[in-house]
């Protein structure tokens, strides 16, 4: 099939006639149709491509696409204060709720959220992780460990458990759509 694609572009660029009345008057030769179906397997060819760059560069930050590695990525990205690399793994209509029960809506407030927290520079620690698939959903639950120093010297540590919602994007990365952060460790 592809020698015969092959052939039938290198017959167009050799300049062979392909002017429509004469195909009409033959019907659709084989020529034609391979010309045809070769112009659109190149097409799609592109179109994938440009897909998949796109995805890739939208947000410039690679799609987390293994689940069993998106607390890791999750627990890195804190703790580096890489805000942007965090926020990344939650959609842009999220519910989240912060570990001081607060209910938010959308990635702006995690970011907010997310910016008065990090400039604590704290440090989390992500344990007994758990997550249930459904298809392109899972279920998740952890529980935490937060150590900063506070704005008066004083080392802080807290403790908590978080359960969320993931979904998996067209881009293959997992994403949170609800992350509630507020509930206790036991």
């Amino acid at each position: 099939m592809i020698k015969s694609i092959s052939r039938a572009l290198q017959h167009s660029d050799a300049g062979e006639e392909t002017s429509p009345p004469a195909a009409a008057s033959q019907g659709l030769t084989r020529s034609n149709f391979l010309r045809a179906m070769a112009a659109g397997v190149m097409t799609a060819g592109v179109a994938m491509a440009a897909k998949n760059a796109y995805a890739a560069t939208s947000s410039g930050i690679e799609p987390v696409t293994d689940i069993d590695k998106l607390y890791d990525v999750w627990q890195s990205r804190f703790n580096a204060a890489d805000l942007e690399g965090l926020v990344d793994l939650y959609v842009s209509d999220v519910t989240y709720i912060n570990p001081d029960g607060k209910l938010m809506t959308g990635k702006s407030c995690v970011h907010e959220d997310f910016a008065g927290l990090l400039a604590l520079k704290p440090q989390i620690i992500l344990g007994d992780r758990e997550h249930h698939l459904y298809h392109d959903i899972a279920l998740t639950t952890n529980h935490w460990k937060l150590a900063f120093t506070d704005e008066a010297g004083v080392k802080q540590e807290l403790t908590g458990g978080g359960i969320e919602v993931m979904r998996k994007q067209s881009d293959g990365g997992w994403r949170y759509i609800i992350d509630d952060a507020s509930r206790s460790a036991v």
